[in-house]
């Protein structure tokens, strides 16, 4: 990029002129980097894979309190999907104003601001800095970004759901018992969006109802559809409103599907089992007294010993009947 074109550029808040071109001057680089710290008014969104936040974290750490520090007095949105782990998780829980989402195995970076431009940071191999950048104003480019980014934050997870899972990671025995009502409400969401291949639901129809009561839950069922989980549903009896609302999600055409089985096998359950992925599971029982009492735990012994039982009742089912819209 010339300086004639590095000057329209910023005459003109980074609208016009209309380039898409990789960037090598480190200089030129920073200046763009910094304006759109500076110039951004309604949001930036950012992707950033394990060399980009080492970079961010190492080298850009006023950067990024600069850009928080727009976000508190102007209002700004700051997004961000990074890959959080135990090692990189204190930097990230320390991002006051970004509201952060948790994606396994990012593999690129992207930074997006205010819809009129974005950047990708190239890196060569072993460098520590970038030592290219892709910089575009494209309409048309901007917009197909803007639509990548968007599908990613639908699938990621909040940074909230991600540091509880890691907590589980720490302890491979993690049990906990739960009373309070919401407090199991809050674990069950975690429990679920932490999900990235299977969910698992053994219930009572009773309390297979109460979950669909809850405002939360079906829109939790619905996001795990969108990202391809697949999800079996197991209960002591057929519910026409349990139907009716599993007919309603798979209707929505999502990437995955609801399958719902019953077994009178089951007949006398009174307890709600969901397993996320074979590796953690909350289970609920509904005591004399009509309170609900939760353990979760990431015992793996336990698990799999529910996750057997599943499998029995589910092939031992005669006659499995599969969700689909056209009912």
């Amino acid at each position: 990029m010339d300086e004639i074109t590095l000057k329209q550029l910023k005459e003109s808040n980074y609208y016009h002129p209309e380039i898409t071109e990789v960037i090598f001057d480190s200089n030129v680089m920073l200046t763009i980097a910094s304006d759109s710290a500076k110039l951004v008014q309604v949001g930036y969104d950012m992707l950033w894979d394990t060399i980009m936040l080492e970079f961010i974290s190492n080298y850009y750490v006023d950067g990024t309190r600069f850009v928080e520090h727009q976000a508190k007095e102007k209002g700004i949105k700051l997004r961000l999907i990074v890959e959080i782990t135990k090692n990189n998780k204190d930097f990230i829980n320390s991002l006051e104003y970004h509201e952060i989402r948790h994606l396994d195995g990012i593999r690129s970076n992207i930074g997006i601001f205010d819809n009129r431009a974005y950047m990708v940071a190239i890196f060569h191999k072993e460098s520590m800095q970038p030592d290219q950048i892709f910089f575009s104003n494209s309409k048309s480019l901007v917009k197909q970004q803007r639509h990548l980014f968007d599908t990613l934050w639908d699938i990621s997870i909040p940074i909230s759901v991600r540091n509880k899972e890691l907590e589980y990671q720490q302890d491979p025995y993690y049990q906990k018992v739960i009373t309070n009502p919401e407090d199991i409400k809050t674990e069950m969401n975690n429990l679920m969006q932490q999900c990235r291949k299977e969910l698992l639901i053994i219930s009572s129809a009773k309390l297979l109802n109460h979950l669909l009561l809850s405002s939360y839950f079906l829109s939790q069922i619905s996001g795990l559809l969108k990202r391809a989980v697949n999800i079996r549903v197991l209960s002591n009896s057929m519910d026409t409103d349990i139907k009716t609302n599993f007919n309603f999600v798979n209707s929505l055409g999502l990437d995955s599907r609801i399958v719902y089985g019953v077994s009178n096998q089951l007949d006398r359950i009174n307890e709600s089992i969901l397993i996320a992925d074979g590796k953690s599971m909350l289970r609920s029982i509904l005591e004399p007294s009509n309170e609900l009492v939760a353990h979760i735990t990431t015992e793996e012994s336990a698990v799999l010993v529910q996750e057997i039982l599943f499998e029995k009742y589910w092939n031992e089912i005669q006659s499995l009947e599969v969700m689909n819209s056209t009912e």
